[in-house]
């Protein structure tokens, strides 16, 4: 099963995928979630009612939750 993680960065929306069949690329996906959660980026999936919930790596599963956003944080003025 594959699945991708849209990104919203300075470059735009990047992309990343993983396999479940290639552990390489979900331990790829991890590393991009210890660095997200580091820098106080947010990271969601959709829930099943189409609203976003947030992802921690204790709560991802990489075989169901397949379609991934990643945010930073911003702070209102």
């Amino acid at each position: 099963m594959t699945g991708t993680i849209h990104i919203a960065d300075v470059d735009g929306d990047t992309l990343r995928t993983w396999d479940t069949a290639d552990p390489a690329t979900v331990r790829e996906i991890e590393e991009v979630f210890r660095e997200a959660q580091t820098a106080g980026r947010l990271v969601y999936r959709q829930a099943g009612d189409g609203r976003g919930q947030q992802v921690t790596l204790k709560t991802w599963n990489p075989e169901q939750d397949t379609e991934l956003f990643m945010a930073p944080r911003l702070a209102g003025g």
